[in-house]
């Protein structure tokens, strides 16, 4: 080991940093641990670095902000159309079929099925086309969906859903025809009879939680299939500053085209599945960090494509399958805690980067002046392992854990080699 050439080689070869490997695998396995503690959990372990990095979070309205319970709130009977006996019957004919959805199911409470409805032909609910409907034989075929979808745009009936819509509740429209269902279209003579509010418990966490992405930072985006009143009315009763809402049905459906309206507005609605994946994927062309949540499916192909997909715990599988982490107890709340582990663990791998770099720096320069001088080199073995346990391995252990609520920053190789 007093030989130049022998102790040149050995002093290269401790430069390999497998000290520093070792660490940051810990940090990683620690959040993911840490985060398993609260109800988080982490899928892929390089999630972990990136929440470190997430500047957008684009939510969806129900099951995140709102607990994604759905209940009846009340019906209302429009003129010229059934009487409310009448509209009451239908709904709960169309509830009673098994693969009614969850706003089906909420009316299906508040309304009996009747007898001597037999169900004939159906339509089921599809989020790209906003409506479902079935046929009851004599009573006609009955329809229900968003107003915005089943009305004309002169309707007299737009202005009564808007001033219901602002008031945060779900509106839906029941119209009737006397035609049969055909190829999943509409025949040009419904009725207009009815409109249907359902109202959606906010999570009590959830104010607390936007205000705190807001002070660090984080930019928010509201995705929701929902009439984008509705979604405005919910994000202002949480503080957010909303602006304009925008019905993404006036956008198109390529990254490119939702590029702009991504960059300035908060509150999207009628959102479709495509549409979701778009917006994640113009925010990331713009060089934002982007995390997104949901529930359900038509979420899953937006979480795969986000940064950071993070599934709610009541989420469909295949959502569940294509996020990076998994809130398994559904607290929203759980969310600043994500990113704050996210931030101290690549904190912390940066300062013990620049710990081991700094060993590394000082050992490659004295190997170059013993090499050049043509002097022994001046450490045995043992001496650098008490080098490195006092200067490198226990103090890099300690900085590993501490803790670090920095955002990342770019230019990680660049400020450690600089530090060295």
């Amino acid at each position: 080991w007093r030989d130049p050439v022998t102790g040149t080689v050995a002093a290269l070869v401790g430069m390999v940093p497998e000290g520093l490997v070792l660490l940051t695998s810990l940090a990683f396995l620690l959040a993911a641990l840490a985060l398993t503690r609260r109800q988080v959990l982490v899928q892929e372990l390089p999630a972990v670095e990136g929440l470190a990095r997430v500047d957008v979070v684009c939510l969806d309205k129900t099951g995140t902000l709102t607990l994604g319970d759905i209940e009846f709130d009340r019906l209302v009977a429009l003129e010229g159309g059934h009487d409310e006996e009448g509209v009451r019957a239908a709904l709960g004919a169309m509830a009673a079929a098994p693969d009614a959805n969850a706003s089906l199911a909420a009316i299906g409470v508040a309304c009996a099925p009747p007898e001597g409805w037999s169900q004939d032909g159906a339509v089921p609910f599809s989020s790209a086309r906003k409506w479902s409907a079935a046929s009851f034989g004599d009573h006609g075929s009955w329809f229900l969906g968003a107003p915005d979808v089943l009305l004309d745009d002169d309707a007299p009936e737009r202005a009564q859903v808007a001033e219901l819509a602002a008031q945060g509740r779900r509106v839906l429209l029941v119209q009737s025809s006397p035609s049969p269902l055909s190829d999943e279209g509409l025949p040009g003579d419904r009725r207009a009879e009815a409109l249907v509010t359902l109202a959606e418990r906010i999570r009590p966490d959830a104010a607390d939680t936007l205000r705190f992405f807001q002070e660090q930072g984080v930019g928010i985006r509201i995705i929701s299939g929902d009439n984008p009143a509705t979604v405005a009315a919910i994000a202002t009763d949480l503080g957010l500053d909303v602006g304009e809402p925008i019905d993404a049905r006036t956008l198109g459906e390529e990254p490119e085209d939702l590029a702009e309206a991504v960059a300035a507005h908060v509150v999207f609605g009628r959102v479709s599945p495509h549409q979701k994946r778009s917006m994640v994927r113009a925010l990331q062309a713009q060089g934002h960090t982007v995390a997104m949540t949901g529930d359900g499916v038509n979420d899953a192909m937006a979480l795969k494509d986000a940064d950071i997909g993070v599934a709610m715990g009541n989420a469909a599988q295949a959502t569940k399958a294509a996020a990076q982490l998994v809130l398994l107890d559904g607290e929203f709340s759980r969310m600043p805690r994500v990113l704050a582990e996210g931030r101290r663990v690549i904190g912390n791998i940066e300062r013990v980067s620049s710990l081991f770099v700094s060993k590394n720096t000082y050992s490659f320069l004295l190997v170059l002046l013993v090499s050049i001088a043509g002097l022994p080199y001046p450490f045995l073995p043992r001496h650098l392992t008490l080098v490195r346990a006092l200067s490198v391995g226990i103090p890099g252990f300690f900085l590993a854990l501490a803790p670090d609520p920095r955002r990342a920053r770019t230019g990680f190789v660049h400020r450690v080699i600089r530090f060295a």
